[in-house]
């Protein structure tokens, strides 16, 4: 079968690869469809090492194929997947910290990871890392439930409290997600930051009290929202270097920020304002299982709108060109899907 793989900088590759078979503990999972993840085009414009089997993970699809002694999952189940729970034997496990697991670690992108990741027809998965998808909910939907539980780890990660006045910086998929989670959470008010005027529209549509451009705006929305003393918490979603600074000055003192965007630059900061402000930075990444089932429940019952992010579907074909054009800006689609089977 092929598989669409990032092979180094600005490197994307369909590959042909030995198609999976279900081995101990494992369900053969049929791809559906599969979204492009920013990660994904980040990896490929700035060349990380990235492991096969993340190189997609945004699926959705249909277990085809299972091993005998797995009880959690079953043949026809519609899933999506997440890392596995905590093994409980290895240092992290042993010390408390099974959100930390090395050993789930490695069955999701590690040397015991799938091939490839759903830009491709199959993949042979641990069934301790599936969660089945909710019925009625359609493919195109649940595809977006991995980024919907990015979001919603990240504002269970911060510091977020009732009512307060939430800053979500930058309007990517993952931005759009969490000011939704934000207010599942019970922000009082979320202000969206992003240059691009369709998505700043995009997040008032999807439930963002006020969308404003970076900059004076900003400073001003702020202001006037909170009498001056400025936001209680910055989500910086933008996944460039430049919003850590920017996210931190939004906010009050004895603020906090969650850095939820990615990228592998590096930073400049003002260590002496986060210092004099006593800020509290966290940080997020990923999901647990918990986290991934709610989050698949929030968009079943609507709580969590994804439809308006979903820009199209393109085929495998289609994928190293749109990665490129992804990364360029010359293609700047919210969130694209690939359906690996497609002709």
């Amino acid at each position: 079968m092929r598989a669409g793989l990032v092979t180094g900088k600005e490197r994307f590759e369909l590959r042909e690869v030995g198609e999976p078979t279900p081995g101990s503990g494992e369900a053969l999972v049929e791809i559906s469809l599969c979204g492009i993840c920013g990660s994904d085009v980040h990896a490929y414009a700035e060349g990380w090492p990235y492991a096969p089997g993340i190189c997609g993970h945004e699926w959705v699809g249909t277990i085809v194929a299972v091993d005998a002694d797995v009880e959690v999952v079953g043949m026809g189940d519609r899933v999506t997947g997440a890392v596995a729970p905590g093994c409980g034997d290895c240092p992290e496990c042993r010390a408390g910290h099974a959100e930390y697991c090395s050993t789930a670690r490695s069955f999701y992108s590690g040397p015991d990871a799938p091939t490839s990741g759903g830009f491709a027809p199959y993949m042979a998965v641990s069934a301790n890392r599936l969660v089945r998808v909710p019925d009625g909910l359609a493919d195109v939907d649940a595809a977006v439930i991995e980024p919907a539980s990015v979001a919603l780890h990240a504002v269970r990660r911060s510091r977020l409290r009732t009512g307060d006045v939430a800053c979500v910086v930058g309007c990517g998929p993952i931005g759009l997600l969490t000011a939704q989670c934000a207010r599942l959470a019970g922000a009082g008010l979320v202000i969206a930051v992003e240059p691009d005027a369709e998505r700043r529209a995009l997040a008032l549509e999807t439930g963002a009290d006020v969308a404003v451009a970076p900059g004076a705006e900003t400073r001003e929305a702020v202001n006037d929202a909170t009498g001056g003393l400025r936001a209680d918490i910055a989500f910086d979603c933008a996944g460039i270097p430049q919003t850590i600074q920017q996210s931190v000055d939004m906010v009050r003192f004895g603020g906090s920020v969650c850095i939820v965007g990615v990228t592998g630059s590096d930073a400049v900061i003002r260590p002496n304002r986060w210092l004099f402000k006593e800020i509290s930075v966290d940080t997020s990444l990923a999901f647990t299982l918990d986290e991934m089932r709610a989050a698949a429940g929030f968009v079943a019952d609507g709580r969590i709108s994804v439809a308006p992010l979903v820009g199209g579907t393109i085929t495998l074909d289609e994928l190293p060109q749109t990665i490129d054009d992804l990364a360029t800006r010359r293609n700047t689609a919210i969130k694209l899907l690939v359906d690996p089977t497609a002709g």
